[in-house]
């Protein structure tokens, strides 16, 4: 069993790496036919051709051996979509592909009449004619993968869906996904995608809000796709448009892309890109193959046991061998399209020699003044001659002239306000005062700590309501009504400490706790002045109770 499913595989990987290198190995190539000698090479389908005469499908000349037998047809249509019409689908396309039939149809242009209703039935999708570019400075996308094909705004790189979820991506996996998966580097499936660069694509147009069963979306375009001739108009949906749409109606598959230049020679040929294999995934799908390692290991069983190889083969390869390929509404009857080479470009010579040869010639041109001599007869042949051109230049520098002396001394001496500066009146407002001087003077002698003024005044103010003069520089004698020499002692120094706090001229520290202590000396002085307990020197002191000073510390 092993060896068996081995052969059949290597047949398959030999016959498409063998179309991969006839294909590779010719740069050029041309066709007998007269109808195909009109369209330029790079245009034509050759190498498509070539493709299903490689993968062996048998080349079918009418619409009614097409639908003769659908279950092992293939109709393939690019280009024109007349070929949809009722007239070559008398019973509907949508039935030829129920009954097991698979259709390719990649167009850009627009879908109308016949052929877009047959179309719409079919895959629920329209093509809407409109050429799609986009401009150079978005060549790179955000996620930096490249978005032009070549740097031409006309050949946007085509952007695969990726399942919705994990459970689509296992069933794919599995094979019990109807969704194709065209993109992948088979059999490397943890590669990156297939680089699938567009020619002036269109894009396709929902007919309705869901597609019909069996159905999914492909492929979009990138987001920064716009229409050619209203480059104003961007497109709403923030996905991008859509590209391709395909998966299975009834027994038949279904594959619609909005653009068929991506099959001509010019897209297919070039190393550069993965439009060949992807043409094989298209085709091999539309064939019936396996696309999913279970479908492919289902296909070795059967081709181990006995009697059911072709049945095996059938499932691997595909039971559609037949090919009606509708190319802008001519059917080709013969696939093997010849292939010839064409002669190289001459080579041209190294780098130094190229640099040498350029030198060479502008010195030459430089000896010969043919730079002056060009310069001047292109202003010979302008309105007014060499002459015209100097007044000119003479009108122009003058009004240079005025425009610089008019803004050097008149524009920029020109009275303006500093807008940079506050106002007057923000910063007197700011300057106002929040409260009197004598507060702000009390404030700020809290601040230092110090309010030796504030006892001063106090002090002054109690010796001269007692009518002590403050001119004597020592402090007035206290007599007793009745009491010890040490007590006389002690009152005599507390009115010497309160004699220097009223005479002082500098002020001294002076802390508020202090100041309190001051002050109670003071009411106290003045109580015992009052009640008569003591009295100055030449004064006679009463016979009043004996007057108590309480303890300092």
């Amino acid at each position: 069993m092993i060896s068996c499913s081995t052969r059949t595989a290597l047949r398959v990987g030999s016959l498409c790496c063998r179309l991969a290198l006839a294909l590779g190995a010719f740069s050029f190539c041309g066709t007998a036919s007269a109808q195909t000698q009109t369209v330029p090479y790079e245009q034509r389908m050759d190498a498509f051709r070539r493709l299903l005469f490689e993968l062996h499908f048998q080349p079918l000349c009418t619409f009614a051996d097409l639908q003769a037998d659908p279950g092992e047809s293939l109709f393939i249509l690019l280009g024109d979509p007349k070929g949809l019409a009722n007239q070559y689908f008398p019973e509907g396309l949508r039935s030829f592909v129920e009954q097991g039939g698979a259709v390719l149809i990649a167009t850009d242009m627009e879908t109308k009449g016949e052929a877009g209703q047959n179309l719409r039935e079919l895959a629920g999708v329209t093509v809407t004619g409109e050429t799609l570019v986009i401009k150079r400075r978005h060549s790179i996308a955000p996620n930096n993968r490249p978005v032009l094909y070549n740097n031409s705004r006309y050949c946007p790189f085509v952007d695969p869906l990726e399942h919705a979820n994990g459970v689509g991506t296992v069933a794919a996996l599995l094979g019990v996904s109807d969704r194709p998966d065209l993109f992948h580097r088979y059999p490397h499936f943890d590669q990156t995608r297939l680089q699938v660069a567009t020619n002036a694509p269109s894009r396709l147009a929902l007919s309705r809000w869901f597609l019909p069963v069996g159905i999914h979306q492909l492929a979009r375009l990138s987001q920064l796709c716009h229409e050619e001739k209203n480059a104003e108009r961007k497109f709403v949906d923030e996905n991008g448009p859509l590209f391709a749409v395909g998966g299975t109606v009834g027994k038949g598959r279904v594959l619609v892309l909005a653009d068929h230049s991506i099959f001509i020679n010019r897209m297919i040929l070039p190393h550069d890109n993965d439009n060949l294999e992807f043409t094989i995934h298209c085709l091999h799908w539309l064939r019936g193959g396996a696309t999913t390692p279970m479908e492919a290991l289902r296909a070795l069983r059967a081709y181990a046991e006995p009697g059911n190889e072709e049945k095996a083969r059938s499932q691997l390869i595909g039971q559609r061998n037949k090919v009606l390929f509708w190319d802008n509404g001519v059917i080709h009857s013969n696939f093997e399209a010849s292939l010839k080479k064409m002669p190289a470009p001459p080579a041209l010579p190294s780098e130094p020699a190229l640099v040498a040869a350029i030198d060479k010639a502008i010195a030459k041109l430089e000896a010969s003044n043919s730079f002056n001599r060009a310069l001047l007869e292109q202003l010979d042949e302008t309105l007014g001659g060499r002459e015209g051109v100097v007044c000119t230049a003479v009108y122009l520098l003058t009004l240079g002239a005025l425009l610089f002396l008019g803004y050097r001394f008149l524009w920029r001496t020109r009275y303006r306000p500093e807008l940079a500066a506050p106002s007057l009146a923000k910063v007197l407002r700011e300057h106002e005062p929040k409260m009197s001087l004598l507060d702000q003077r009390r404030q700020a002698l809290l601040r230092l700590d110090n309010v030796w003024e504030v006892g001063h005044r106090l002090a002054r103010e109690c010796f001269e309501s007692a009518g002590v003069m403050l001119t004597g520089a020592a402090p007035p004698r206290v007599v007793l009504a009745q009491g010890s020499r040490w007590q006389r002692w002690r009152i005599n120094r507390r009115v010497a400490r309160l004699w220097r706090l009223a005479r002082g001229d500098a002020p001294a520290p002076l802390s508020p706790a202090a100041l309190k202590d001051r002050l109670c000396e003071l009411e106290e002085l003045k109580t015992a002045l009052a009640n008569g307990t003591i009295g100055f020197m030449g004064e006679r002191p009463t016979d009043a109770g004996w007057f108590r000073f309480p303890p300092t510390g």
